[in-house]
């Protein structure tokens, strides 16, 4: 019966636009910001840092290079970069003050804090300004096209592009039981969350980057486990990364009845642990000269 409650709720929402926007996002994020990096980046920075190696291999640590750390959350890309590049200029975007408030405290004043949406700072951006665009865990917030686009634009030829985002397939228990608690709380619910535009597998990410004649240079996918003792210390971790952010909008996963709930329905399917399934590539803008030098060799 509370399904049934359920659909033509969310058709109200969607017909009335009452959609969860870009500051109700940088909301939860703020709110998770504090504990960020305990909750979240204490397992997930080591993918972060995979990508940064890799990435690393082909810059010149000697060069002044101009680097945008796009959804910069609190600075962890920025301040591995800071640390290998350290003649460069680092620009921290985020849509969360909550976030770049953590950002200035691990990096201090030597670098841009802007806070902003991603796509509206690209926009205005000048063509051929960075050396470096990394976007981690967040490309997936704005269309991931529009801002791949607006990358190879404002990127200097011969510039790179690093993306780490989670799959469509990823936390499967949550994605499970999300419904469910939404049956339970249909008063409770006054925005929709639109699916989020996660791509399907690694080939699909690496479509998105051809799409705008990005030339791959590495990408690759795969999954973390996060599994705790109880059905709780999972909720707990669910509503404390930003995992959820957005849908946390959706349904306040704060409110102590709905917090039950979500225990409940964990506990219920004996979920005490959950997937973070993800994909990461560097891509790299080639310059007229790369270009020339790839064809000679694909004809030689």
């Amino acid at each position: 019966m509370s399904k049934l409650r359920l659909y033509p709720k969310v058709a109200r929402l969607f017909l009335g636009g009452h959609i969860v926007a870009g500051e109700d996002i940088a909301n939860s994020y703020s709110l998770v910001s504090p504990g960020y990096e305990q909750w979240f980046l204490n397992t997930m920075h080591r993918y972060n840092d995979e990508m940064i190696g890799e990435l690393s291999k082909h810059l010149d640590p000697s060069q002044s290079l101009q680097i945008l750390d796009l959804a910069a959350g609190t600075g962890y890309n920025a301040q591995a970069m800071q640390g290998l590049f350290p003649a460069s200029r680092l620009t921290l975007v985020d849509i969360s003050p909550g976030m770049l408030k953590e950002a200035r405290q691990n990096l201090g004043e030597d670098v841009s804090l802007i806070t902003s949406d991603m796509l509206n700072y690209l926009a205005n951006c000048a063509d051929n300004t960075f050396d470096v665009v990394i976007c981690a865990w967040a490309i997936k917030y704005r269309n991931p096209l529009h801002v791949i686009r607006h990358c190879h634009r404002v990127l200097k030829p011969g510039g790179y592009l690093a993306v780490i985002v989670n799959t469509k397939d990823t936390l499967p228990q949550v994605a499970r039981i999300y419904p469910q608690l939404l049956a339970r709380h249909v008063p409770k619910i006054t925005k929709l969350m639109l699916p989020l535009p996660n791509p399907r597998d690694l080939a699909a990410f690496d479509g998105w980057f051809r799409k705008y004649s990005f030339t791959k240079i590495k990408s690759q996918k795969g999954f973390q486990d996060f599994i705790f003792p109880t059905s709780r210390e999972l909720a707990e971790f669910i509503v404390s990364t930003g995992a959820l952010a957005g849908f946390d909008v959706m349904l306040d996963l704060r409110d102590p009845a709905v917090f039950a709930d979500l225990v409940q329905l964990l506990a219920d399917h004996h979920f005490t642990g959950t997937t973070h399934r993800y994909v990461y590539g560097i891509y790299q803008k080639l310059s007229c000269s790369q270009r020339n030098l790839r064809r000679r060799k694909a004809n030689e």
